[in-house]
């Protein structure tokens, strides 16, 4: 059994990303009517007509589904591999629950009308998902260099600290989806300035999208602050936490970045996916942070 968990590991993580990227493009393109309001049909069809938006929005319900097989098979293995480890099971169980989730609001969001608030929830869940499962791969990719990795333990005041910022992540992420479904991407049609000014009136869809900048620039401190820390102290003892705070801080510079690029191209298709492929690495990593300051050395080698 133990053979199989690799690659499952890595498949299951694959299609969960494709998962995200394929909902982001339903979004980016319009699609999320292209199947009309029936689910799971499309328009009453088990086969979509050939347009583009019934297209992309049947392939996403495929995707998802395809993904929801294959993470059941992986989680399943692993429960029954490490069968005793309390890790594995909360892992497996919330990666499931939040695929669930995602698929009933999704399939909700086709059969009865909702709210932008409410919409802004189905990238979150569905992030949420992809993150179980990727910890629950990293977790079998690592199971043997975890000892190496885990040689001190963390203060209780970092390990706040890192979960804090996951929450405020979240948050952050949620802000961004809201912007999108209120339509106020292009609110501020300039960047860095927001229609030519620094601080610009903050109201409406401007009020909105310049919220989201105020909160990705908050949330680069954060990250700064973060990976400063872990250079200084965890260099040595740490490697798992001091790798990771490097590679966030620069996916939140890049994500930064690439949030500038979707207004300077004007909401171009490729900007913006890249928008939501970063910040679904971001969040992964961050998560996987705050797991690791839960384990410390004697646990790790008893459960050796």
């Amino acid at each position: 059994m133990g053979k199989w968990l690799k690659p499952l590991a890595f498949l299951a993580t694959l299609i969960m990303f494709i998962v995200m990227v394929a909902g982001s493009l339903v979004t980016k393109t319009d699609s999320a009517l292209g199947c009309g309001n029936d689910w799971p049909l499309c328009n009453g069809k088990w086969v979509p007509e050939y347009t583009l938006a019934s297209i992309i929005e049947y392939s996403h319900r495929l995707i998802t589904g395809v993904a929801g097989i294959v993470v059941a098979i992986f989680s399943v293995l692993c429960w029954r591999y490490y069968k005793d480890n309390q890790e594995v099971r909360n892992l497996a169980i919330f990666g499931l629950f939040f695929i669930v989730v995602e698929s009933i609001l999704g399939a909700s969001a086709v059969i009865w009308p909702q709210s932008s608030s409410v919409l802004a929830l189905h990238f979150g869940f569905s992030l949420l998902a992809y993150t179980g499962v990727f910890l629950l791969s990293v977790f079998v990719y690592q199971r043997e260099k975890t000892q190496s990795l885990v040689k001190t333990t963390v203060s209780k005041g970092f390990r706040n600290w890192m979960w804090f910022v996951a929450i405020y992540t979240y948050a952050v992420v949620y802000l961004g989806a809201y912007v999108r479904h209120t339509g106020s991407s292009m609110a501020c049609s300039d960047w860095p300035l927001c229609q030519g000014q620094v601080i610009p009136e903050l109201y409406g869809q401007t009020g909105i999208h310049f919220a989201h900048r105020i909160a990705a620039m908050v949330l680069g401190f954060l990250l700064l602050g973060t990976m400063i820390y872990c250079i200084r102290h965890f260099k040595e003892k740490r490697r798992d936490l001091y790798g990771a705070s490097i590679l966030s801080f620069i996916l939140c510079i890049a994500q930064v970045f690439s949030g500038g690029f979707v207004i300077i191209y004007k909401l171009h298709l490729y900007a913006t996916l890249t928008h939501s492929m970063i910040i679904t690495i971001l969040f992964g990593i961050i998560c996987y942070m705050c797991l690791q300051t839960l384990k410390s050395p004697t646990n790790e080698k008893l459960r050796r």
